[in-house]
């Protein structure tokens, strides 16, 4: 009985998540998506609204830099708002 029940809040709270997403980039189509810092992208990302989204599945990550930090080994600094991933 409480596997049923365990079994059932899990059902109902996936089908909130993509009510949950709301204005957050979320990745569609296997290709990442980030929310956009200021008006431009980092290198292998297209604008869409309030989003960065890479041009392809296999583009690189990259990720919001910290406010007076550099990037972490193995990431180079993309249009000084963001850091993109090596690998």
């Amino acid at each position: 009985m409480r596997r049923l029940a365990g079994l059932a809040f899990a059902l109902t709270f996936a089908g909130a998540l993509p009510a949950l997403a709301g204005p957050y980039c979320v990745p569609t189509d296997g290709r990442d998506q980030i929310t956009k810092t200021g008006s431009t992208c980092p290198v292998n990302y297209r604008a869409s609204g309030p989003c960065c989204i890479a041009l392809h599945a296999d583009s690189p990550r990259a990720f919001v830099k910290l406010p007076g930090r550099s990037c972490p080994a193995g990431s180079f600094t993309s249009a000084t708002s963001y850091c993109v991933s090596l690998r």
